[in-house]
């Protein structure tokens, strides 16, 4: 059995009892929250206070999506409900986020390395899009979703981006 490796900041419940401003300053020297485990399991997840009321802003500005916002390849319905829910447009998204939710759509990961978002970022700023390929092929064919946005200037993360459209194109 091969062992996955996190790409996120972890620390155990007994280094939480001694020091939990230092998971505290982990989380946010990381830009991420630490997952904390106990013998071996995660029992919970700590971010900072900016972190957290980040995520509810992040909750609370989520606009409706419309038709135009998310185009399909034909055959490809079923992806855009699972889009729909998983990225919405408009939105502020750090680039490690969406490389979760698109992994979890069944897209190949563009992070590379710990964290990896580095050269997400710079694609996003050369073309306007970060581009990912699906694993498995659809009848036949190879499908990629183009994640249409530009990097979100008003966050002190560099990280952080606004997804303007999404494509799903057969190639």
């Amino acid at each position: 059995m091969e062992l996955k490796k996190l790409e996120v900041p972890t620390t155990s419940i007994t280094e939480v009892k001694k020091s939990p401003m230092d998971v505290f300053n982990q989380a946010r020297e990381a830009g991420t929250a630490v997952y904390v485990f106990n013998r071996e399991k995660v029992a919970g997840v700590m971010l900072t206070q900016e972190q957290y009321e980040n995520l509810l802003q992040e909750l609370h500005n989520r606009p409706e999506i419309e038709e135009d916002d998310l185009q399909t390849a034909d055959g490809l319905e079923e992806f855009l409900g699972k889009m729909r829910t998983a990225l919405i447009t408009g939105s502020v998204i750090s680039a490690k986020n969406l490389d979760e939710r698109m992994v979890a759509l069944g897209f190949i990961t563009r992070k590379t390395g710990f964290g990896g978002v580095v050269d997400m970022i710079s694609e996003l700023k050369e073309s306007g899009k970060i581009v990912y390929q699906l694993r498995k092929k659809h009848e036949g064919k190879t499908i990629v979703a183009e994640v249409i946005g530009e990097q979100d200037s008003t966050s002190s993360l560099f990280d952080k981006l606004i997804i303007k459209k999404i494509h799903l194109k057969e190639l």
